[in-house]
């Protein structure tokens, strides 16, 4: 029996594809959800040794998936990607990540998962699929803790609104409503993720076995809670909207009145 170990890590923001691919001399395909796959004489000309059944898919949104390595070929791998582009944050890579592992019996056949009933034959497609999975749900976990973060604020910061404390938290409103903006676009800008992979439009087996990895690390119902929360940040910047437009006639009917008052009594004197 032969176990495959995948791995995926965030690493950064975004990676330039184009710059690495063409300093390692690797075709790729300048859509979302392709990537660029290191293996071979590119990956043994970095780590500096021969390498075999290892493989690295880059992916453009700073996912890297990393096939049968150790920790230490991970860190020498991102050291030598962080001598490119100089963008790798490896504070990210503690919370974000994910792992999986797929046995292949003598026969050629695999479990998708442990101790799952569904059985298909292993080929190097499927390094593809998970690779692709992981690199997905890695990224997935960065949108959601960055979703309940932002709503935790935003509802906290809310409640203080609807108190009349606006003049005090009016430099913290701006910062909240500056980063649920800056979410939004960053999540518009890597929706993509979310939609199915150019697989082999051939191979009805690959794309079996993406939905069926995908349903198991259930992207359908992640995509529909992250879309209810997204709905429920857009109500909060609408009644944060409201209230302090609201707030904000009441200033200047107050100083306007103040204003009316100076005038009447002016003219008094």
């Amino acid at each position: 029996m032969k176990t495959v170990h995948f791995t995926s890590y965030k690493v950064a923001t975004s990676l330039p594809l184009d710059k690495i691919a063409a300093l390692l001399k690797a075709n790729m395909k300048f859509t979302w959800d392709e990537y660029i796959l290191v293996a071979g004489n590119q990956l043994d000309a970095i780590l500096k040794y021969h390498t075999e059944d290892k493989a690295v898919y880059l992916f453009k949104y700073g996912c890297i998936s990393f096939v049968n390595f150790t920790d230490k070929e991970i860190y020498s791998f991102l050291k030598y990607l962080e001598s490119i582009t100089s963008k790798i944050n490896y504070n990210l890579m503690p919370k974000y990540h994910e792992s999986h592992n797929i046995s292949i019996d003598e026969d050629g056949s695999c479990s998708l998962w442990e101790n799952s009933d569904i059985r298909v034959d292993y080929d190097k497609n499927i390094d593809h699929i998970l690779s692709i999975i992981l690199a997905r749900s890695t990224q997935m976990d960065l949108f959601e803790t960055q979703l309940n973060t932002l709503l935790d604020e935003a509802e906290k910061f809310i409640i203080l609104l609807q108190k009349r404390r606006l003049l005090t938290f009016t430099k913290k409103s701006c910062t909240i409503m500056a980063k649920i903006l800056r979410f939004e676009f960053e999540s518009m800008s890597c929706i993509r993720i979310f939609e199915h992979p150019s697989l082999d439009k051939h191979s009805i087996k690959s794309n079996e076995i993406y939905d069926i990895l995908a349903d198991y690390y259930e992207f359908g119902d992640r995509f529909n809670i992250m879309q209810s929360k997204i709905k429920d940040l857009r109500k909060i910047v609408s009644l944060y909207s409201s209230l302090s437009y609201s707030e904000t006639e009441k200033r200047l009917l107050i100083f306007e009145i103040f204003l009316l008052s100076l005038f009447s009594l002016a003219h008094i004197i």
